[in-house]
C-alpha cells in the first residue's frame, strides 16, 4: 500500500520528528521507512501500524494513498 508521503512529511514536521526518529519508534529501520516514502516499497503491517501508533490521531487513509 503506498504511503501520503506529503501528509507523513506535515505530521514529522508538527511532531518536530526526523524519519529515523519516526523508523526508531515504529522499529523498522531507516531505509524501511525512506523506500516506503519513495514509493519503492509498499508499506507492510508493521509500518502501518507503527504509523497510526505514532500519529493516534490520524487514520489509515490519510496517511495512505488509494
Amino acid at each position: 500500500m503506498p504511503l501520503n508521503n506529503a501528509r507523513i512529511q506535515e505530521l514529522l514536521g508538527e511532531h518536530d520528528m526526523s524519519q529515523i526518529q519516526l523508523a526508531q519508534k515504529i522499529g523498522i529501520t531507516p531505509g524501511a521507512l525512506s523506500n516506503a516514502l519513495a514509493g519503492r516499497r509498499g508499506a507492510g503491517r508493521k509500518l502501518l501500524a507503527g504509523l497510526l501508533r505514532a500519529f493516534p490521531d490520524q487514520t489509515l487513509a490519510s496517511l495512505t494513498i488509494s
